[in-house]
């Protein structure tokens, strides 16, 4: 899928390494571009008319008056963006991915009402299910304060400069920051421009419906990034708002809200070449990327980080297997990690494949007959930077493998987790005692803490997922970079072999720690004990291994952070270079369009795809002997009585999915693809196999967004679900 939500940790964790946009290929491929939305009116509309578009910039970007913006909307969890939806009805109904609504569909299902196997659809407000966390915001403006910041940051080290934009931020989301509204200081193009962006914020959003998982995910990690596809991925919410229309936090007497726009939803199809529009929230990309830096992600960070990713989620796996309630209850941490790894392995093969690192070599050798042509100084001055670049990334190599393995080897654990969170305790003890007030406030945000942590935690499965991730690191890293930890774990546990000693010392550990259950941390919190606590194996474990991490991410960090300080000379070089010219900024969970057509592609000798799937297709994958490919008995009733009401196309089958030529990344998930008259289409979910190099370079012979076709969202809800109560909401197109 093109977006998962991991835990805060290891989003925060997720240091992307900073990358080159490829503006030589805007006039060989001008559809490529994730594009501001708020300077839409930038675009060359001449040329999107003739490709099939029928709206204004207005109508698509407005601050004045209701357009496109006002109905697409950014999810969020807990005040953190991770999807987009649409509004999709004058009472506030709103489409996303299946994917992107998965934590919360998880989190209201059990193994009494299991609706993430079973789905679930309300057929009135008043069983439409609350979420606690889940929100949506919506983009009322955006102003461009570069003038405002970057001739106060010149001169200014790292440092100075963080405080100084920090500062300035500060004044400016006050001033923004009225009435209600939420603002927010984006940086673009590293720090060489910056805008602020003025939010309405709604954290009463609830549970509509949702198809069940041999629906929504069908094809599984199977299917996941490749083409074709045949998953019905989409869920559906509501937003709610008081009496006056305003946001407000979950109340009974909240009613469902009236958006400025919502969408219209066409059923007319599309055909291979017909313009697509999708706008949304684009989380990262990194086409900012030097060459040097490509090197670094093909040989160290892609591999380093496949490495933990796969020995926990092998170990889920196979205890998910076993059990029901254990693979609810893992369900939706499984299916981000499984994402994100097959993403990072997808990448490696993708970018050996196009020669990655020679593209980024051919256009720094461009960039240099520019700098050449500007003069001696010009040239000396970027010359310099690639070759501090170089010396940078080499400094990173020598690290950021060390790193990724033991940081990820904390953060990936629910216990992991919240032993860095039980740190916090020891202020109890200082010499410095905290007033009762103060003690009370850390036991609770302890406690706090513990009851995230048991969401995702099944205590047979975290003594394994330990175990395989202590004979992972024993086994990838030298000698000289063994953890403390692990070499005392060798020579005082007995056992034939590492692994078995590995596993002993874990199921010894969870026995004796006082944070492993529900019961043993409440009666700990009760009477907190210094002692006890520096004793606990567990604890000390994780500490010692976090801190044992951060010695090498200190040089990890120093080097990424001069590696931040050269590309944001790059690109101001960039950007002279390209003299005024219209270009995009890498994607930054801020609101964007992009433009394409419906295509096919050929993806290596041979091989070739069509630009759509449809109903017949699922049938020739169902197998009900594979989780990932079961079909509900009743969608193979449909298929096979041919019920398909209005939702069938003139070849007489249901269009399930469709790819287009569309740019986008994660973030975008459930972003509406529409067609030129900003109609429905579809909801895009995914990328292509071959086209999951794009977060660095974007290829248009391969990059593909694929999307799931509308009506056969409609014929879901409508013929499947019977839930005419919502088909009855929707404006269709005559």
């Amino acid at each position: 899928m093109i977006s998962r939500t991991l835990t805060k940790m290891m989003v925060a964790l997720a240091i992307a390494f900073v990358t080159i946009l490829q503006p030589v290929r805007a006039a060989v491929n001008p559809d490529e571009g994730m594009w501001l939305a708020n300077l839409v009116r930038q675009l060359n509309f001449d040329y999107l008319h003739q490709l099939g578009l029928k709206l204004s910039a207005d109508e698509i970007y407005n601050t004045e008056n209701p357009s496109l913006k006002d109905a697409i909307v950014q999810m969020t969890n807990s005040g953190s963006g991770f999807c987009t939806g649409e509004l999709v009805s004058q009472n506030g109904l709103l489409f996303t991915n299946h994917h992107c609504g998965y934590d919360a569909i998880a989190s209201v299902s059990s193994t009494e009402h299991n609706y993430l196997d079973d789905g679930f659809w309300a057929k009135s407000y008043s069983e439409e299910l609350p979420i606690p966390g889940l929100g949506i915001r919506i983009l009322q403006n955006a102003f461009d304060v570069t003038d405002s910041i970057v001739p106060k940051l010149e001169g200014l080290d790292m440092a100075a400069r963080r405080a100084k934009v920090s500062e300035i931020e500060a004044r400016l989301v006050s001033r923004y920051a009225q009435n209600g509204l939420e603002a927010e200081l984006k940086a673009m193009f590293y720090g060489n421009q910056y805008f602020i962006y003025v939010y309405q914020i709604f954290n009463d959003v609830r549970l509509v419906g949702t198809p069940p998982s041999s629906v929504g995910k069908f094809g599984g990690d199977t299917d996941n990034w490749m083409w074709p596809r045949h998953t019905g991925d989409f869920s559906i919410f509501r937003v709610y708002a008081d009496q006056d229309n305003n946001p407000a936090e979950y109340s009974a007497n909240n009613k469902p809200y009236t958006p400025k726009k919502f969408l219209t939803i066409s059923l007319d199809g599309y055909k291979e070449g017909d313009f697509t529009m999708i706008m949304g929230y684009p989380g990262s990309t990194e086409r900012y990327l030097t060459s040097y830096g490509m090197t670094e992600v093909i040989n160290e960070s892609n591999p380093a980080q496949i490495a933990v990713f796969e020995t926990v989620t092998d170990v889920m796996k196979a205890d998910m297997d076993k059990s029901e309630a254990v693979r609810i209850q893992l369900a939706s941490d499984y299916a981000s990690l499984m994402n994100a790894l097959k993403l990072w392995e997808t990448q490696i093969d993708g970018m050996k494949r196009m020669d990655a690192e020679a593209i980024k070599k051919d256009f720094e050798k461009t960039f240099m007959q520019w700098a050449k042509a500007q003069g001696a100084s010009t040239e000396e001055k970027y010359k310099e930077m690639f070759n501090n670049f170089q010396k940078q990334y080499a400094t990173l190599s020598t690290a950021n493998t060390e790193f990724y393995l033991k940081i990820y080897s904390v953060v990936l654990m629910p216990s992991g987790n919240f032993a860095l969170s039980l740190n916090d305790i020891e202020n109890l003890f200082g010499d410095e005692k905290p007033s009762a007030e103060e003690r009370q406030a850390i036991i609770d945000g302890v406690a706090a803490a513990g009851d995230e942590m048991w969401k995702t935690y099944v205590y047979d499965t975290e003594i394994k997922k330990l175990a395989a991730l202590l004979t992972m690191l024993h086994n990838k890293l030298p000698a000289e970079s063994q953890p403390q930890v692990i070499t005392d774990i060798l020579a005082k546990t007995k056992g034939a072999t590492a692994e078995e000693k590995f596993m002993t010392w874990s199921k010894s550990a969870f026995a004796k720690s006082v944070f492993t259950s529900p019961e043993k941390l409440d009666a700990y919190l009760k009477a907190p004990n210094e002692k006890k606590l520096k004793k606990d194996p567990l604890y000390d474990f994780y500490i010692q291994l976090y801190i044992d991490a951060q010695s090498a991410g200190s040089v990890f960090r120093a080097a990424n952070g001069e590696i931040n300080r050269l590309e944001r000379e790059y690109v101001g070089g960039v950007l002279k270079q390209q003299n005024g010219k219209f270009i995009y900024p890498d994607a930054n969970f801020t609101l964007r369009l992009t433009y394409g057509t419906v295509q096919d592609y050929n993806a290596r000798d041979a091989v070739f795809y069509h630009w759509q799937t449809n109903l017949n297709g699922i049938m020739e994958k169902r197998d009900n002997t594979d989780e990932e490919f079961m079909v509900p008995d009743k969608l193979y009733e449909l298929w096979k009585n041919k019920d398909y009401g209005r939702y069938a196309d003139k070849n007489g089958t249901v269009p399930v999915c469709f790819i287009s030529d569309n740019d986008i990344t994660g973030g975008n998930s459930g972003s509406p693809i529409m067609n030129g008259k900003g109609e429905l289409l579809g909801l895009a979910f995914d990328g292509n196999y071959e086209g999951t190099p794009g977060d660095y370079i974007f290829d248009p012979a391969m990059n593909r967004t694929i999307s799931v076709d509308i009506r056969y969202v409609l014929f879901i809800i409508d013929k499947y679900a019977g839930a005419q109560n919502l088909i009855s909401e929707l404006k269709i197109a005559k």
